[in-house]
């Protein structure tokens, strides 16, 4: 007869489980978190060096960042804190509204009233703004996200602005390194 190891779950035990199920919801959390904020900074490259293609990648971004706010708000749908058709049409109407801003922005550029670099920084600020306002009714993850690229943009802004001195300042900083490298090298089969 085989033994059975398993044991009927206790008061004590039930306090562990949360604890995983909340784990396992933060790493949930920040791999969104991660995936919206690399996939807006890659969306800011492409902008800056293939324009042709930006539109269509921007107009991608939008579905995903609608279906992570769904993936964000399964637990609420599961717990039936909220209903599933509610959920949809507010996240719908939100994310079709970003999907309307993104159009007008490069309506403009077609226009020729924005270049390719201030259309990524506008598109950047749309995504930050509407990601932050869903993080107000959602929670924190979508306006830290909502935060961590409006703070982007802000780097962004100035870093393009300053970008060749920075650029020199990192290769003195690599000159700098070669040449003490060498003379410790040089220094430790000397002695």
């Amino acid at each position: 007869m085989a033994e059975n190891n398993s044991r009927p779950q206790t008061e004590t035990d039930k306090p562990a489980g949360k604890k995983r199920i909340f784990q396992r919801r933060f790493r949930l959390d920040e791999l969104t978190l991660f995936i919206l904020l690399s996939a807006s900074y890659i969306g800011v490259a492409i902008t800056d060096m293939s324009p042709v293609n930006s539109h269509r990648y921007w107009l991608f971004m939008v579905p995903l960042f609608f279906v992570a706010s769904l993936v964000t708000e399964w637990p609420n749908i599961r717990n039936e804190k909220h209903l599933w058709k509610n959920i949809l049409l507010t996240h719908g109407l939100q994310w079709l509204a970003l999907l309307v801003a993104v159009e007008l922005v490069f309506l403009i550029q077609q226009i020729g009233r924005l270049n390719f670099e201030t259309t990524a920084l506008i598109l950047l600020l749309e995504f930050a703004l509407v990601t932050f306002i869903a993080g107000i009714r959602m929670g924190w993850l979508f306006r830290l996200t909502g935060i961590f690229l409006a703070i982007s943009l802000l780097v962004l802004a100035y870093l393009e602005r300053y970008l060749w001195i920075l650029l020199l300042l990192a290769a003195l900083i690599l000159i700098i390194h070669h040449y003490i490298s060498q003379y410790r090298s040089k220094r430790s089969s000397d002695g």
